[in-house]
């Protein structure tokens, strides 16, 4: 069974992709987590999620 990554982790790995850490000094720093996981989280942050017409894919909660 793969580890789970509760919310704090994921801000931990956002932090350091803004710091600057290429993908696989991030995912050396967090070898516990699926590559997959962590690559996702990288590419939302360095904002590689593009859409189809070159606008970037956000959600934001106005609660």
């Amino acid at each position: 069974m793969g580890v789970v990554m509760k919310e704090q982790d994921k801000r931990a790995i956002e932090s350091m992709c803004r710091c600057g850490l290429d993908l696989e000094g991030v995912i050396s720093i967090f070898p516990t987590f699926p590559k997959e996981d962590v690559m996702a989280i990288y590419n939302s942050a360095k904002g590689l999620n593009e859409g189809t017409e070159g606008e970037l894919n956000i959600s934001i909660n106005c609660s």
